[in-house]
């Protein structure tokens, strides 16, 4: 390498098979990719999810972050590296939503986006937020119904790119860029496994639910691990004058025939003293 020349170039993508390629099926193109917001000169990766016009054959890039440390209050919000969020952006998942004011790279485990305003909510971490319409993160600004075939790189001309139309047994850890739960909604020839799928002795299983059962959770595991020994296990205490509490059945007392009031009316009041009704004269 001569002196004086630096090289910073992005390396060839690494061919891992993020679906089963057997099943995947292109659409008819190529599709002009609109490059607004991208980053020029850095690569899209492959199965990049894509909002196609299948009309005018476009395809815009459906922005997505995923969170990479619960946020829980205040303007910083940690996301996945490789995440295309750019200043002015608007964010959001249905619900909330806010404004990337700014954003820090130098932390090789996570970027840190600046919001314009506290989300007001909680955001688990591995949540996907979208690139939203406006500061109140109700609507996205685009739905994917395509995933970029081959990694296509941004410049300042025409970009012509592949589109999967179709494609099974994707999974969710191998994607450098995130599908919200919106697009999956919108992508019915799309098959995406479960993120939480475990395999166990040549056997998939997925964490249980109410209705299904499956392997237990880390989370249902430190839940259960916090309940006490006998926690639902209660005894009423003694009734008292000042507090309430389990008295038994009195023994029974006839009715008074005529005559007898005063020894009924004692009798009564023995049993209820032996019960614990009231109290010992």
């Amino acid at each position: 390498m001569a002196a004086g020349f630096t090289y910073n170039l992005t390396p060839e993508e690494v061919k891992e098979e993020r679906y089963d390629v057997e099943t995947g099926r292109l659409r008819r193109g190529p599709y002009k990719l609109d490059t607004a917001n991208l980053p020029v000169g850095e690569y899209l990766p492959s199965f990049t999810p894509i909002a196609a016009d299948l009309v005018q054959k476009t395809a815009k890039v459906a922005i997505r972050v995923e969170v990479a440390e619960k946020f829980t209050s205040g303007t910083t919000l940690r996301v996945k590296k490789k995440s295309l969020a750019y200043v002015g952006m608007h964010i959001g998942d249905g619900a909330k939503g806010a404004t990337v004011n700014g954003i820090n790279k130098q932390n090789a485990n996570y970027d840190e986006l600046t919001l314009s305003k506290d989300l007001g909510a909680a955001v688990e971490a591995g949540s996907v937020l979208y690139e939203a319409t406006d500061v109140n993160g109700t609507t996205p600004k685009v739905v994917a119904n395509s995933a970029l075939y081959e990694r296509a790189k941004v410049e300042d001309g025409i970009v012509l790119v592949a589109l999967l139309m179709r494609a099974y047994e994707i999974e969710p850890s191998k994607l450098v860029m995130p599908f919200s739960d919106v697009d999956k909604a919108n992508m019915p020839h799309f098959q995406f496994n479960a993120p939480d799928v475990k395999a166990q002795g040549g056997t998939v299983y997925t964490d249980a639910t109410q209705s299904a059962s499956g392997l237990m959770s880390a989370a249902d595991k430190k839940k259960l691990d916090g309940i006490a020994a006998n926690a639902n296990k209660y005894t009423l205490p003694n009734a008292s004058s000042s507090a309430i509490g389990g008295v038994k059945q009195g023994t029974a007392v006839a009715d008074a025939a005529g005559g007898d009031e005063k020894d009924k009316i004692n009798a009564l009041l023995a049993s209820l003293r032996t019960a614990g009704v009231i109290a010992n004269s």
